[in-house]
C-alpha cells in the first residue's frame, strides 16, 4: 500500500515538472521571436521626373467680336430681316430704315445738277466766243462740281438706310420694332460671334516675372464639367489695373459648340516647370522641433537615418527637393513615425 502511494506521488511531481519546462520553453521562444521582430516599412525610391507647378485663377469666355449694331442715320424701321438667334453672315441685312426723305432729296440734286450742267456748257459757249470772261465759266464749273459733290455724299447717306452685319455671328437680342424711329443712340440688336472664343483673367502682378506668352493652361468649365488641356497663353496684358493691381492674360480657345461667352471658367497656369528633378511625397516630409525639414532614408544595412534635405515648390501633394540627394535611396513612407534613428527594419513588398 505504502508503495502505490509513493509511486503516485513521484508521478504528480514529474508531470509539475514537465509543464514547467514546457512554459519555460515557450517564454524562450517567445523571447527569440520578438528579437528578430524588425518593423515593417513601405519605402518611395529616389528617382528623376518632371515637376510642373501651376498657379489657379478664375476667368470667363470672351468673344472678340460682339457688340451692339447701330445706325448711323434717322429714320424708322421699314423692315427687320432678322429675328433673335437668327445666325447672320457678314454683309447680310439686318434691318431697313425708311429713307423717303433722303430719296427726294436726291432727286432735287439731280434736278440742280441739270441745271448746273446747262449754264456750264452755255457759260463754256460763251468763253470760247470771247463774250464771258475766264472767271464766270470758272464760277460755273465750280457750282456744278459742288451739286454732284452734294449728291454723291447724300447717296452714302442713302446707302445707310440699310444695316448690314459688320461680322459673322448670332442675333442675341432684338431692341427695335417695325416702324419705329431711331437714331444713331439707339440699339438695334446685340451680335456675336462665337466661332473664336478666348478665356481671358485677371491675375496678381506678382505673377509678372513668372508668366510668359506661349506657357501652357488648362481649363475647366463647372457649370459644363468640361476640362480643356493644352491650351495656350497668347496674350499678357501690357497694363496693371491700378485698382486691384492685376493685369490680363488671355489664350484662345478651341471651337465647341457649347462654349458661349461670359461663360466662367477655371484657370490653371504652369508657371514653372523642369524636366528632370528630384520629388518626393509631401507625406514623406517631416519637420523638427526648430522647423528644419529632413526624411528618414534607409542605409545599406536596413538601419533608419535622418537626412536633413532643402525643399523647392510644392504642387499637389508633390515636392520638390533642391539639396543633393543620391538616386536610388530609399525614404521611408509607412512606419516613419514609428521608427527611429539607427533602428534597423524591414521593407514591406
Amino acid at each position: 500500500m505504502k508503495k502505490l502511494i509513493w509511486v503516485i506521488l513521484l508521478a504528480i511531481v514529474a508531470c509539475q515538472n514537465n509543464e514547467v519546462d514546457g512554459e519555460s520553453n515557450e517564454v524562450v521562444a517567445e523571447n527569440k521571436d520578438s528579437t528578430n521582430n524588425k518593423p515593417l516599412v513601405s519605402v518611395v525610391e529616389i528617382k528623376y521626373t518632371s515637376f510642373k507647378d501651376y498657379f489657379h485663377t478664375q476667368g470667363s469666355v470672351v468673344s472678340k467680336e460682339i457688340a451692339f449694331i447701330k445706325p448711323e442715320i434717322n429714320g424708322s424701321i421699314k423692315t427687320i430681316h432678322i429675328s433673335e438667334g437668327d445666325y447672320v453672315a457678314k454683309g447680310d441685312p439686318i434691318v431697313t430704315i425708311s429713307i423717303d426723305v433722303l430719296t427726294a432729296q436726291v432727286a432735287e440734286l439731280n434736278e440742280q445738277i441739270s441745271f448746273a450742267q446747262y449754264l456750264f456748257k452755255k457759260q463754256q459757249s460763251m468763253f470760247e466766243d470771247g463774250v464771258s470772261t475766264e472767271i464766270q465759266l470758272k464760277e460755273m464749273e465750280s457750282n456744278l462740281k459742288r451739286t454732284i459733290k452734294a449728291k454723291n455724299t447724300l447717296l452714302t447717306q442713302v446707302e445707310k438706310g440699310k444695316v448690314l452685319a459688320p461680322f459673322n455671328g448670332y442675333v442675341e437680342e432684338l431692341s427695335v420694332k417695325l416702324g419705329e424711329s431711331i437714331s444713331p443712340m439707339n440699339s438695334i440688336c446685340q451680335l456675336v460671334n462665337t466661332d473664336q472664343l478666348f478665356v481671358e483673367a485677371d491675375v496678381s502682378e506678382n505673377l509678372l516675372s513668372e508668366v510668359k506668352k506661349g506657357d501652357s493652361l488648362s481649363v475647366y468649365f463647372p457649370s459644363l464639367d468640361l476640362q480643356i488641356d493644352d491650351l495656350v497663353l497668347n496674350r499678357i496684358g501690357k497694363i496693371i489695373n491700378p485698382i486691384n493691381r492685376t493685369l490680363k492674360i488671355e489664350a484662345k480657345l478651341p471651337k465647341i459648340e457649347i462654349l458661349i461667352p461670359n461663360l466662367m471658367a477655371e484657370l490653371s497656369i504652369n508657371h514653372y516647370s523642369k524636366d528632370s528633378t528630384v520629388c518626393l511625397p509631401s507625406r514623406v516630409i517631416l519637420k523638427n522641433a526648430k522647423g528644419e525639414t529632413y526624411i528618414k532614408i534607409i542605409d545599406q544595412n536596413n538601419k533608419i537615418v535622418l537626412k536633413s534635405i532643402m525643399l523647392g515648390r510644392s504642387y499637389q501633394a508633390k515636392v520638390e527637393v533642391t539639396s543633393p540627394i543620391k538616386i536610388g535611396t530609399l525614404v521611408v513612407d509607412e512606419g516613419k513615425s514609428t521608427v527611429l534613428s539607427g533602428q534597423e527594419v524591414e521593407i514591406y513588398k
